[in-house]
């Protein structure tokens, strides 16, 4: 019933804060746009040396020694930290610029990985995309641009009534509130860290 509750919120939040969400989106995708330019007009040393290295990792990987639980911890770590960074960002005044260079960062990796996949293997690259970087990316992108706009009006509200974060402003209830919607996107993030540490990898065996 919370769960239900909680995604409520999400919708209502996404409806009243559409500007909010589409500058996120907006940066996500100039961040992708410029991962994908990157790998375009890398210099040939540039781009034989990343080569090189890719398809030295793919002819030495074993898949069958992969370590799943690791993955899994590293996508956790990885994922957790973007979004932890997000809400404390979100409790600061001046938040907005750092969370939309996220947004970016995260972006370009996007585009350069899939770019470069794609340059690297051809077809074969798409399918690497279409199997291994875009599932968990289905659940991780959605939830860091959510995550954003949600931080972003909580920074927005801090900065229009000049509010510290005291006891005496009655803050606690808005921060446990602000809180709870990040714990929810945390959680709903566990499926792509599954879909990346235990099903691509297992699905990657099969196909190999």
């Amino acid at each position: 019933m919370k769960n239900n509750k909680g995604f409520k919120n999400i919708i209502e939040h996404m409806q009243k804060n559409l500007i909010l969400y589409s500058i996120t989106l907006l940066f996500l995708c100039i961040g992708i746009v410029l991962g994908m330019y990157t790998v375009k007009y890398m210099n040939e040393n540039q781009r034989s040396r990343l080569m090189d290295y890719f398809i030295n990792f793919l002819t030495n990987i074993d898949l069958n020694k992969i370590n799943n639980k690791h993955i899994f911890i590293e996508a956790f770590k990885n994922n957790i930290a973007i979004i932890l960074a997000i809400w404390f960002l979100g409790l600061t005044m001046l938040g907005i610029p750092i969370i939309l260079i996220i947004d970016l960062i995260k972006g370009f990796t996007l585009g350069f990985t899939a770019s470069f996949v794609i340059n690297v293997l051809g077809s074969k690259g798409l399918l690497i995309n279409l199997i291994a970087i875009f599932p968990q990316n289905i659940i991780y992108i959605p939830c860091i641009i959510i995550a954003s706009a949600i931080a972003m009006e909580f920074s927005v509200i801090l900065l229009k009534h000049n509010v510290s974060l005291s006891v005496k402003n009655n803050n606690f209830i808005q921060i446990a509130s602000y809180s709870t919607m990040f714990l929810l996107i945390a959680g709903f993030m566990i499926i792509g860290f599954l879909l990346e540490g235990y099903i691509i990898p297992n699905v990657m065996k099969l196909i190999v």
